[in-house]
């Protein structure tokens, strides 16, 4: 027998805030959801939910959805969708970041960053001077949990895309909409500044090399494939410091961490 769930009308004093998770199934108020798999387990065994706690849902649309758990069986937890709220928490601007792949469990904590930033997605990028040349489906699942949790975190109503990596040269040669920048400590010629006063584009794609940079045959494939290349001032930041760098800056002018 579940449990019947009903949005509350009193106030609840020291509660602790409600959870936000992220669920791919369509969402209706008034109908019931069940879950089961990784988020019947992180719902009952790593948040420690219970029967009759509230938590919020999000599927990727505009809106966010208030939710009561009814009930808890073995393998499955069943949901009841309160109700429905249009949130506006997602930036006016699209922001894809190419990044090469860092060294070590770097680019583990860059995702966090990034998509509080507000990104619209990820690609993995394997250059001549990465250091991991092949990366594991449990790593890119890994990679696509992480912006998941940090959506749900930072309150966000979408999820960035984490794209399967793929080699420098294949990426180069793909169709993109907007700006493409390529970032490099050798520009002087132009700022990333420069290109920002002079454009009015609403999708920025953003390359970031590894440890060590791009080499000048990859910098010069890139300028053959119309990318602009832009420097980021006098001092060489690492890899990791770069991709939330630039996500701020570019926030700041052209979409919403102007609005502070």
């Amino acid at each position: 027998m579940g449990f019947a769930c009903s949005k509350s009308a009193h106030i609840v004093l020291h509660k602790k805030p409600m959870s936000r998770i992220y669920v791919t199934e369509t969402l209706t108020p008034h109908s019931k959801l069940i879950l089961s798999g990784e988020v019947f387990h992180y719902l009952t065994h790593v948040l420690r939910l219970t029967v009759g706690d509230k938590l919020f849902l999000f599927n990727g649309s505009e809106h966010e959805y208030e939710a009561c758990i009814q009930e808890i069986g073995k393998t499955k937890v069943t949901l009841s969708i309160l109700s429905q709220t249009k949130v506006n928490k997602e930036s006016p601007i699209q922001i894809h970041i190419a990044q090469a792949i860092p060294k070590g469990q770097k680019l583990d904590d860059l995702i966090p960053k990034i998509t509080e930033l507000g990104i619209t997605s990820l690609q993995p990028i394997l250059s001549k001077r990465t250091i991991m040349q092949k990366v594991s489906e449990n790593k890119l699942k890994r990679w696509e949990s992480i912006a998941r949790h940090a959506s749900e975190q930072c309150g966000r109503t979408k999820v960035p895309q984490v794209y399967t990596p793929l080699r420098l040269e294949v990426f180069l040669k793909q169709a993109f909409l907007g700006e493409k920048i390529l970032f490099y400590e050798l520009e002087t010629a132009k700022s990333f500044q420069d290109i920002l006063q002079n454009t009015k584009a609403k999708t920025y794609t953003l390359l970031i090399g590894p440890e060590g940079g791009f080499t000048q045959e990859e910098v010069a494939l890139a300028l053959q494939n119309q990318w602009h290349g832009a420097s980021l001032g006098k001092r060489i930041l690492r890899t990791e410091t770069v991709a939330p760098c630039v996500s701020a800056i570019l926030q700041y002018v052209k979409g919403d961490l102007n609005h502070l």
